[in-house]
């Protein structure tokens, strides 16, 4: 048996018996789960493949079959509930990648940069997107506050970058920054304020006032 065939074989095995997981004979508990009731174990296993990412790999393999269980076990209810199925995922994936790499799959764009498959990336996600205001709206609100404010500011030119005045210049080094943003946790913390919250609440706001204003990359 090939490589190919096994994968094939595998994967079905596993969605298979996922399923049964789910089925008349299976566990009590997973077959009272929801697509809801799960998000949370979806949340841990993916900070679990972090941790292990920045443990060097330790258990790895392990942490990964069990993001991969929660993943499919998503794709299970949704099968259940005639929203879509494992296949149409898979399908949909597939043709995503090739969409998003022209430069892999199309002659033409073979020869690109580094610097030029970037910025026709970029431009690929803005035309994908209904009109401006979309290409702003469409970042991931549950992303931690950190990340959601990276792409805001990657996404916008509406960033006033004087609004909070930090011994900082173009030679910081990554450490002075982690520094700063360290100890404006420990004071933030001395006034009983849940930074990851109220900066939530802070560019949710921003993310507003930049829809309004238009002012997209």
């Amino acid at each position: 048996m090939n490589t190919t065939n096994k994968l094939h074989n595998e994967i079905t095995e596993l969605y298979q018996t996922v399923k049964m997981l789910r089925s008349d004979k299976g566990c009590p508990w997973d077959k009272k789960q929801t697509s809801e009731s799960l998000a949370q174990y979806l949340l841990q296993e993916t900070y679990e493949v972090l941790e292990s990412i920045d443990n060097n790999g330790e258990n790895l393999k392990e942490e990964l079959g069990d993001l991969l269980f929660q993943i499919l076990f998503q794709c299970v209810i949704a099968e259940e509930n005639k929203e879509f199925n494992f296949v149409e995922i898979i399908k949909s994936l597939k043709e995503k990648l090739i969409d998003r790499h022209p430069h892999v799959f199309q002659e033409k764009y073979s020869k690109l940069s580094e610097s030029q498959v970037l910025d026709n990336w970029g431009k690929m996600k803005k035309d994908k997107q209904k009109n401006e205001k979309d290409y702003i709206k469409n970042i991931t609100k549950t992303l931690p506050s950190l990340s959601f404010a990276h792409d805001l500011i990657k996404k916008s030119k509406d960033i006033d970058k004087n609004l909070i005045k930090l011994n900082l210049s173009h030679e910081t080094k990554k450490d002075n920054y982690l520094d700063n943003l360290f100890e404006i946790t420990i004071q933030a913390s001395k006034k009983n304020i849940d930074l990851e919250n109220e900066f939530r609440k802070y560019l949710n706001k921003k993310q507003l006032d930049i829809i309004n204003k238009l002012w997209i990359i």
